[in-house]
């Protein structure tokens, strides 16, 4: 087996680490380096650093058309494997491979699409989960040969639980590709969910809602694009939160959005549509992120203040 990595996220490092350690790896394809900021030096992916800091050649053209495809011929694979890639590949581009695989960081077909860690974390799951499937021309619709699923404490956010399915994957990937023959694929069951594009306006936070559905969506916009409201005018990021999600919220006479106090153990107690959320860390806008012991010291009006005014 002589393996294409497509690649472009951090999330997919530890797999190909793995992979290349067992000498399966013979090229890295990635998305192009990303422009600078203000003109500055382009930022490299991270599975390109990681690839060129193991010797791989490394792949990177704007598009998978027939420039793109005969770079690929020049390499003598014969696997693909796709981890947080991040475009589409076409039959022409399949057709160059025997195999097929896509990692994907959700039970299929649970949240087909390009955002399932965030959409496992914004409803509220219990278990989280990786499946290894076959590429088809319809995304993430594949048959699967392996999967796992774990349990979830109701505390993850969006980047701790990319770095717990990214060591997980690793391991499924190498259980798979050492032994691949003893895993075979079988189709998909039960009606498809779907994960979209997130947008920068679903971290908006309505304070309306209940104590739950906002603990869950702070969690899952965290880093990106992070939860925010409105304080004193101006844009107020919330990035963590007290608690689980799947814990008993006290129920609060206040109107939504009023900081009824500080905690020094949980942080500031805010009042939702059915309970208390408590709020741990916090970064006004064009400053540093702090936690809520530190945005007091600095911002005492926030006490009894209504955010999202």
């Amino acid at each position: 087996m002589r393996i294409l990595f497509a690649a472009t996220g951090e999330i997919a490092v530890p797999t190909l680490e793995a992979l290349h350690g067992q000498g399966l790896v013979a090229a890295v394809l990635c998305a192009p380096d990303e422009p600078g900021k203000r003109g500055r030096t382009p930022v490299p992916p991270p599975a390109k650093v990681k690839a060129l800091e193991l010797g791989l050649p490394v792949l990177q053209p704007d598009h998978l058309g027939s420039a793109a495809r005969a770079l690929v011929a020049e390499q003598d694979v014969d696997t693909l494997v796709s981890f947080c890639y991040g475009k589409i590949f076409g039959p022409k581009f399949l057709a160059l491979f025997e195999n097929r695989f896509n990692i994907h960081p959700s039970l299929l077909p649970k949240y087909r699409g390009c955002a399932p860690i965030y959409e496992t974390i914004r409803n509220m799951d219990r278990v989280g989960g990786i499946s290894i499937q076959n590429i088809g021309l319809e995304v993430d619709s594949g048959d699967i040969v392996n999967s796992f699923g774990f349990p979830l404490d109701g505390t993850e956010d969006s980047g701790t639980l990319s770095d717990k399915v990214s060591v997980m994957a690793s391991g499924l990937a190498l259980s798979t590709f050492l032994d691949l023959g003893s895993h075979p694929a079988r189709a998909q069951m039960g009606t498809p969910s779907f994960s979209p594009i997130i947008r920068k306006e679903d971290g908006l936070l309505d304070f309306h809602n209940p104590a739950r559905i906002l603990h869950a969506q702070i969690r899952a916009c965290n880093p990106w694009p992070k939860a925010h409201t409105r304080f004193q005018g101006r844009t107020l990021f919330i990035t963590g939160v007290h608690g689980s999600v799947f814990d008993s919220f006290e129920p609060c006479p206040e109107d939504p959005g009023t900081v009824v106090a500080f905690d020094k153990e949980k942080g500031f107690r805010i009042a939702t549509s059915d309970g208390y959320l408590y709020v741990t860390r916090l970064q006004a806008e064009a400053k540093k992120e702090m936690d809520a012991r530190s945005f007091l010291n600095g911002n005492r009006s926030i006490l009894s203040a209504r955010l999202g005014e």
